[in-house]
């Protein structure tokens, strides 16, 4: 696979998965209130490399939060 079609897989998936978190957090504030819309778009990321990066992002926060303890 070509690096520009690779991005654009990647852009693509990251785009889907905003716009589902936005929506999702419409329905909810609506129904549920806007303290129940916590929706992330890393929750629908289904891209192989942006899930690493999910997952180095939550370690990247934990050491973060281990240093201002």
């Amino acid at each position: 696979m070509k690096i520009k079609e690779r991005i654009k897989i990647i852009i693509d998936d990251y785009s889907f998965a905003t716009d589902e978190a936005r929506e999702r957090n419409k329905i909810k504030s609506y129904f549920k209130g806007p303290e129940e819309a916590t929706e992330s778009p890393w929750t629908y990321v289904k891209d192989p490399i942006l899930l690493k990066v999910k997952g180095h992002l939550a370690t990247i926060r934990g050491v973060i939060d281990r240093i201002k303890r």
